[in-house]
C-alpha cells in the first residue's frame, strides 16, 4: 500500500512517497472531454520523461439511495486506462462533490443554494444534509479505491462550487447567494441569535463609508460575510476528515482555495468568493497541498504568470503550494484565450517562467490538458519537462528555505470590510502584480496574521497592501514586526483606517508615522511620480502616472512636514460629491479637483525604520523598485522584466526584445541551465539578448 505525504525538512514541505523524497511535478489528463487517446498517449509521454504523478477528472460522484449499490465502474475504466498507459503511475483524482444526483436535488429543494434573482443553484455549503451525503459518497469512493487500486492512489483531490474551485458558482456573474435556509440558520447560530436575518441584497449593496463598510452600522453585515467564508472553508476540514480517515493517514489530501489576488476582481468584491479563511484551512492537519491555476491575468508570452494566492504563507505553514499550468501551448485552438503560447518556443518559455516560480520555492506542478484536446501531446514539451524535472531533483538537495527580501503582505479580514464592488481591491490586489512581478527583484507573497505572528522576519521591504482594519492586538502585533532596525514599511490606501467601531485618519497617522489627512469628498485617485522623489530615490522614473482616475473615497493626502514627497495627485478635474452609481458607490461628475498637487506618496525615515504611504491603489515598477532599494534590497535588473529567484536559481523571462542586464549581489557564479554552460560573468554583470516570451534560468552560487 502506497504511503504518501508532505513532510517538513529543513524548514521547507516536502513530498514524500514511501517515506522517500519525490519531485511534486505531475501531468493531468481528461478523460472525461476531448480525445480521451490522445490523453493516454500524454499520460505515456509523460512517463518516459519521468512524470509518473497523474491526476485526472471524473465528475461521476456514485451517490445511490439507501439500500443500492453504487457503481464505480466509470472510475475502473478510467484507472486502468491510465494504468495501461504507465504501469507506475501514482494517481491523483480529482471529483465534484456538489454533483449531486437529480434524485437528491428533487428531495431536497431547500438545501439548494438561493440567489437574489430567485434562482435555485447547487447544493448550499452551509446544508449539514449535503455535507453529511456528500461526505458519505467520498467516503465510499475512497474506500473502493483504496480496496482496489491503493498501491497506485496518491491521494485525492475533492472539488465543489465554481468550476470546482471552492468559490461561491455564479459569483463571476454579479449573483448573491447565501438566502437559503440552510445559510440563515448558519448565520443565526454563527452571531448567536435566533432571531437574526441574512442581509437583503439591497443592504449588501450599500455602501457605507464610500469604499468601506460603517465598522458601527454594518456590523452585521461583516458578520454575514466572515460566515460565508467559514461556510466555504468548514467542510473543506471536514471532507478531509474523513479521506485521512478511510486511507488511515496514508494519502495526500488536496484542496483548491486561497484565490485572494484572483478573485479580487470578483464585481461583488473578494468577500463574495468564500475564499477568505486561508489562515484557518492552514492550521488544519489533514490538508496536505493546496492549489490554483496560475492566474489568467498577465500570463501571456512576456507575461509574469502571477499567483492566485498568498503562497509562501502556504509553505511557510508546511503545506505544499501546488500550480496548475493549464497554458494554452502551440497545440492548442488558435482561438483559445487566457495567454495562449503560439509558437513551441513560446510554449517552452512560458513553461519554463511558470516552473522557475515554484522550484525556488521547492513548490508543486501539474502540467495540465484542460480540455483533453491534445495540449501537451508533444515529445519535444515533455522532453522540456523531463530537464525541469532534472533540474528540481537536483536543487532539492542543496535548496534553502525561500526568503525572499520583499515581502507582499494581504490581510484576509480587512478584505471583509470593503463595499460591495471591486473598486478598490481590483486594481489593489489584482491589477498591481503586474507591477509587483517587474521590480527587478525577486517577492514573496504572505498573509498579515503571519506578520503578526512573528512568523516572516527576513524581509527588508514589507508591502503592506491592504492592512485597513486592525484591532488594538493586530496593530500592536504589526508595529512589533516592521518597526526594526532595517526595516521598511510601505502602506497602500487606508492602513489602520478602521479600529474596532471607529473610523479616522488618525489611526493611519498612528500606524504609518506619516500625518495623513482626508479629503472631503470623492475625488480621483490618479497620481504622479514627482521631482522631488529623486531626492531620495535617485533612480526613480519621475512624471509616471499610476492609480485609478475614477473617484474614490476615502481618499488620504500626507500633511507631514517631516516626509519626503515621492508623487502628487493629479488634477483630473473629476470628484463625486453628490452622485452614487447603482451599487452605491460614489459617481463621477466633472468639477475642479480641490487637491491638485497635494502629496499622494511620501517617505519618512527615522532611527528605528522607514515607512512610505501611497495613498492610491497601485504604484509603477520603477517606484516600488526604489523604494525596495532604499531598504537595502537587492536589484537584479532596473529593465521591466521578470526576476524570478530562490532555492538557488535565477530565471529572467523577458518582457521585450533586446540586450539584458542583470547584476547579481556579488561575484557569483551563473551557470546556464539550458546550454549547461558558464554564463559570462563580469564582475557581478551578466549580459545577453533575449526575445520576448523566452525564459533564461541559471543555476547560481557563490565562488568556492
Amino acid at each position: 500500500m502506497t504511503e504518501a505525504q508532505v513532510v517538513v525538512r529543513h524548514d521547507e514541505p516536502v513530498l514524500e512517497v514511501d517515506g522517500k523524497p519525490v519531485a511534486p511535478l505531475m501531468v493531468f489528463v481528461n478523460p472525461t472531454s476531448g480525445d480521451w487517446q490522445r490523453g493516454l498517449s500524454t499520460v505515456r509521454r509523460a512517463a518516459a520523461a519521468g512524470i509518473n504523478i497523474v491526476s485526472f477528472v471524473n465528475h461521476d460522484l456514485p451517490m445511490p439511495r439507501a439500500g443500492e449499490e453504487a457503481n464505480y465502474a466509470s472510475w475502473d475504466g478510467m484507472i486502468d486506462a491510465i494504468l495501461a498507459a504507465n504501469p507506475n503511475a501514482l494517481l491523483l483524482p480529482r471529483f465534484g462533490l456538489d454533483n449531486v444526483p437529480a434524485w437528491w436535488m428533487r428531495e431536497n429543494p431547500d438545501e439548494l443554494m438561493l440567489y437574489d434573482n430567485g434562482d435555485r443553484g447547487l447544493a448550499s455549503m452551509a446544508s449539514e444534509k449535503w455535507k453529511h451525503d456528500a461526505g458519505e459518497a467520498m467516503r465510499g469512493l475512497v474506500r473502493h479505491l483504496e480496496r482496489k487500486y491503493g498501491e497506485h492512489m496518491l491521494g485525492y483531490h475533492p472539488c465543489g462550487q465554481n468550476t470546482g474551485e471552492w468559490f461561491y458558482d455564479r459569483s463571476w456573474e454579479n449573483l448573491m447567494t447565501g438566502f437559503e435556509a440552510p445559510m440563515q440558520a448558519a448565520f443565526r447560530s454563527w452571531v448567536h441569535d435566533p432571531a437574526a436575518s441574512v442581509p437583503t441584497a439591497a443592504e449588501r449593496r450599500v455602501g457605507g463609508l464610500g469604499a468601506f463598510l460603517d465598522p458601527a452600522a454594518q456590523r452585521g453585515l461583516v458578520d454575514f460575510l466572515a460566515l460565508q467564508q467559514a461556510a466555504m472553508e468548514e467542510p473543506l476540514e471536514y471532507f478531509a476528515r474523513i479521506i485521512k480517515e478511510e486511507t488511515k493517514g496514508r494519502k495526500l489530501v488536496v484542496l483548491f482555495y486561497g484565490y485572494t489576488f484572483e478573485i479580487s476582481a470578483l464585481p461583488g468584491g473578494p468577500s463574495a468568493s468564500g475564499h477568505l479563511a486561508l489562515q484557518r484551512l492552514l492550521d488544519c492537519p489533514d490538508v496536505d497541498i493546496i492549489c490554483s491555476p496560475i492566474s489568467y491575468f498577465d500570463r501571456q508570452p512576456g507575461g509574469t504568470g502571477p499567483f492566485m494566492a498568498p503562497v509562501d504563507s502556504v509553505q511557510l505553514h508546511g503545506k505544499l503550494w501546488l500550480n496548475e499550468d493549464d497554458t494554452r501551448t502551440y497545440l492548442s485552438s488558435p482561438d483559445d484565450a487566457f495567454g495562449r503560447a503560439g509558437t513551441f518556443d513560446e510554449t517552452i518559455g512560458v513553461h519554463d517562467r511558470n516552473f522557475a516560480q515554484i522550484a525556488g520555492r521547492g513548490a508543486a506542478c501539474w502540467w495540465m490538458d484542460l480540455p483533453g484536446a491534445g495540449w501537451l501531446d508533444s515529445s519535444e514539451i515533455w522532453d522540456n519537462c523531463r530537464r525541469l524535472n532534472a533540474l528540481y531533483e537536483a536543487l532539492a538537495s542543496t535548496r534553502q528555505p525561500y526568503r525572499p527580501e520583499v515581502a507582499v503582505v494581504i490581510d484576509e479580514a480587512s478584505l471583509l470590510r470593503l463595499s460591495y464592488g471591486s473598486q478598490v481591491s481590483s486594481p489593489l490586489l489584482y491589477y498591481i502584480r503586474h507591477e509587483l512581478y517587474r521590480m527587478g527583484i525577486p517577492v514573496g507573497f504572505y498573509l498579515l496574521s503571519d506578520v503578526c505572528a512573528g512568523r516572516i522576519e527576513w524581509p527588508k521591504l514589507y508591502i503592506m497592501l491592504d492592512a485597513f482594519a486592525l484591532d488594538d492586538t493586530r496593530r500592536e502585533a504589526l508595529l512589533r514586526a516592521v518597526r526594526r532596525p532595517g526595516k521598511t514599511a510601505a502602506w497602500f490606501y487606508a492602513p489602520g483606517f478602521i479600529d474596532g467601531r471607529q473610523t479616522s485618519e488618525d489611526l493611519i497617522t498612528d500606524l504609518t508615522g506619516i500625518k495623513v489627512r482626508r479629503e472631503p469628498e470623492a475625488v480621483s485617485a490618479q497620481a504622479m511620480v514627482s521631482e522631488q522623489a529623486r531626492e531620495v530615490l535617485p533612480g526613480v522614473h519621475t512624471g509616471e502616472e499610476f492609480g485609478p482616475q475614477e473617484p474614490l473615497a476615502p481618499l488620504f493626502f500626507v500633511d507631514d512636514a517631516d516626509a519626503r514627497g515621492l508623487a502628487t495627485y493629479k488634477a483630473t478635474g473629476r470628484t463625486a460629491a453628490a452622485l452614487r452609481d447603482e451599487n452605491g458607490l460614489p459617481g463621477r461628475r466633472d468639477a475642479c479637483a480641490p487637491r491638485a498637487g497635494r502629496t499622494a506618496a511620501a517617505l519618512k525615515q527615522s532611527d528605528d525604520w522607514n515607512s512610505v504611504f501611497i495613498g492610491t491603489l497601485r504604484a509603477t515598477p520603477s517606484l516600488l523598485q526604489e523604494i525596495a532599494r532604499r531598504a537595502g534590497a537587492h536589484v537584479y535588473m532596473r529593465s521591466d522584466d521578470v526576476v524570478i529567484g530562490g532555492g538557488g536559481i535565477l530565471a529572467i523571462h523577458a518582457t521585450s526584445d533586446g540586450e539584458k542586464v542583470v547584476h547579481l549581489p556579488q561575484a557569483f557564479t551563473a551557470k546556464d541551465v539550458g546550454s549547461g554552460r558558464s554564463a559570462g560573468v563580469r564582475g557581478s554583470v551578466l549580459r545577453f539578448s533575449m526575445k520576448r516570451g523566452e525564459t533564461r534560468t541559471f543555476i547560481v552560487d557563490r565562488p568556492e
